[in-house]
This record gives structure tokens, C-alpha cells and sequence, in this order.
């Protein structure tokens, strides 16, 4: 494998733009939500401005309103920086179940995304050492395969276990019948190789798994 993984070509470069533009239209959407209400707000204060009556229920709810907003716009900044800066370096040690986390959220911005359960353990971990970008381009991948199979109104079930030779696993569940002349797909395939990783079809065709090594091969 090369030991150079940043963005070099055109798979790369379509993952972290279609990412961005994900995060993007999701900070569009709370800024018009903001807009909207600050513009309901203004309203009011020209009733008041009028002596006429207001409901201070509603300018509660308003306020409330643009404080999710914000807190909302900040978390998705913070999902935002944590990705980018997934590139700094080529491989490196990371605690699975945090980008595993992100690449949840992020995917989760997408229109056509189901609800996913999250089955993570007590503790952090498990740790391993692999290329963060394209670990996170799998991730990315598979979510999006899953979210096709089970539909914008199905739930997949997500879990981290024991792989094979001290590796781990990442199993994905509650999907609809595989079909095996299109799983895992060509880029799927692709991003798996390029870290070690392997993607298994369960027997009865209704989940996959990603198996990990527990390092990664980070060339020379």
C-alpha cells in the first residue's frame, strides 16, 4: 500500500466534497430556521411596539427555538472540523467508536438516511492504527449502501466486535436481502483494500460486517 493516502485522486476528493456539501446544507437549513423565527420575533416586537397583545408563550417558544438552533449549528461545526482535520495525518492511532460516531452523525445529514442504533461498549475503544480518511470513506460508504437496503423509514442496528486474528468488526444489521452482484460495491471495495479491511455478507444476506485489522499497513 502507499504510504502517501491524502487526497491524491478523484474517489477521495468526491467523498470529502460530498461530506462538506452534507454539512453545508445542514448549516443552511439551521440558518433559515434562525432567520425564520428571528423574523417571527421582529414580528412581535412591532405588536408590542403597537401596545398591541402578545403571547409571551410564544416569544419563550422563540427563544428556545434559536438556542437549539445555535447549539445545533455548533455541534455540526465541531462534526466539521473533526473531519477535516481527519487528513492531517496519512495513518495514525484512533479510538474506533469515535469515528464511528462522526461518520453516523455525518451520514445522518443525508436525505434518505435511516435511523441508525448504535450498540458501543462501556468503555472507549476498541484502538487501532489505519489510514483515519479512508477508514471514515468506508464508514461513509457502507452507511450510505445500508441506508439505500433499509430505506428513510427503516432502522439499522450498528456494532463493534471481535474480528478475526485481533482484529474488529463492525456489523451492520436490518437491512433488506444483499444482493450479491452488487455488494460490497466497486468503491467500497476499493477504500477496503486500500486499509486491509475486508466486507463480509452475513448468511442470510440481511448484514455485512467490516473486519479490521488491528494495524493497518502503512507502506513505506
Amino acid at each position: 500500500m502507499k504510504s502517501a493516502i491524502g487526497l491524491q485522486d478523484n474517489e477521495d476528493l468526491a467523498f470529502f466534497g460530498k461530506v462538506n456539501a452534507s454539512i453545508s446544507h445542514e448549516l443552511k437549513n439551521i440558518l433559515a430556521i434562525v432567520s425564520e423565527t428571528a423574523g417571527f420575533l421582529n414580528d412581535l416586537t412591532e405588536m408590542a411596539a403597537e401596545a398591541k397583545e402578545i403571547d409571551l408563550e410564544m416569544l419563550k417558544t422563540c427563544s428556545k427555538d434559536i438556542v437549539e438552533e445555535i447549539q445545533r449549528g455548533f455541534a455540526t461545526i465541531k462534526q466539521m472540523n473533526r473531519f477535516s482535520h481527519s487528513m492531517d495525518e496519512p495513518f495514525k492511532t484512533i479510538d474506533l467508536s469515535e469515528i464511528l460516531n462522526l461518520m453516523i452523525g455525518l451520514a445522518g445529514f443525508l436525505s434518505f438516511s435511516s435511523i441508525v442504533r448504535f450498540e458501543h461498549r462501556e468503555e472507549s475503544g476498541p484502538v487501532i492504527f489505519t489510514c483515519p480518511f479512508r477508514l471514515q470513506n468506508l464508514i461513509y460508504q457502507s452507511l450510505v449502501f445500508a441506508f439505500e437496503s433499509s430505506g428513510p423509514d427503516g432502522e439499522i442496528d450498528v456494532s463493534i466486535h471481535d474480528g478475526q486474528k485481533g482484529g474488529v468488526g463492525i456489523h451492520f444489521s436490518g437491512l433488506s436481502p444483499i444482493d450479491a452482484g452488487t455488494f460490497p460495491t466497486d468503491k467500497m471495495t476499493r477504500v477496503a483494500e486500500a486499509i486491509g479491511a475486508q466486507i463480509c455478507a452475513s448468511a442470510d444476506s440481511r448484514a455485512f460486517d467490516i473486519l479490521l485489522p488491528i494495524k493497518a499497513d502503512a507502506g513505506e
